[in-house]
């Protein structure tokens, strides 16, 4: 039987503070879509910490906020946000007529991601998967939406979403080649130690609308309390058998 690790988390994910509130004042984010305590091991019982201790400290702390700030947005705000996605999504993305399929592109995508970018990365192959997002992206900029119709269109919404694959597939990798060590599932053969020195913190992204690159920096990670340790494996190598 063939063995391989399941892709249907991320690891990581949006930024918030103690109380789990994101950057943007009001936005609370709980569970798998934050990046608070799976962090780089990405194991079954952290999603559980992640849903049930997040649920706890995001429910009353967005309670907490509400009743600090009970003013409704103006409505003003609600419609401009309104136009903004109707200008997306039938005003730009619907119009869309290129010759290239979206469906093809998030595919080839998937397959440069699998093949270089889950437990075992090796810098050359993650540059070169870099290079395909850039032209991926170039790609997409010359799809088509393939359905023309306003209501529940799967394709015009998947045309968005596979644009948000491209640029969290370009964080993925990015933060993977500025990580020279090996720490939780990410795995470096050129580099097969973990180095708290340099890499003791948590990478993060953050998307420029101007360039459409990610900025990435750093945030320490306290580990005050309880310092890290080489974990060591005494495990037999064995060649393994493909049938």
């Amino acid at each position: 039987m063939r063995v391989f690790p399941g892709m249907h988390y991320s690891m990581g994910g949006l930024w918030i503070d103690y109380d789990h509130m994101t950057n943007i004042p009001g936005l609370f984010a709980a569970g798998e879509v934050d990046y608070q305590y799976h962090g780089a091991n990405r194991l079954g019982a952290n999603s559980l910490v992640s849903c049930i201790f997040g649920g706890f400290v995001a429910g009353p702390a967005a309670v907490r906020f509400a009743n600090a700030n009970p003013e409704d947005a103006p409505s003003s705000v609600i419609d401009a946000a309104q136009r903004q996605a109707e200008e997306l999504y039938f005003g730009k993305l619907a119009k869309m007529d290129g010759p290239e399929n979206p469906y093809q592109i998030a595919a080839e995508l998937g397959d440069w991601m699998t093949g270089n970018c889950t437990v075992i990365r090796w810098n050359d192959t993650l540059r070169q998967t870099e290079e395909k997002i850039v032209e991926l992206r170039g790609r997409w900029k010359k799809t088509s939406v393939l359905d023309d119709s306003r209501a529940a269109n799967r394709s015009l919404m998947f045309l968005r979403q596979c644009w948000n694959m491209l640029a969290l597939a370009r964080v993925i990798v990015r933060g993977a080649l500025l990580r020279d060590e090996s720490r939780g599932a990410h795995y470096k053969p050129e580099f097969p130690k973990r180095d708290d020195k340099n890499f003791l913190k948590t990478t993060r992204a953050r998307y420029d609308a101007a360039t459409t690159e990610p900025k990435m920096d750093y945030e320490p990670v306290d580990a005050s309390l309880i310092p890290p340790r080489e974990r060591k494996y005494d495990i037999e190598k064995k060649t393994a058998v493909r049938q």
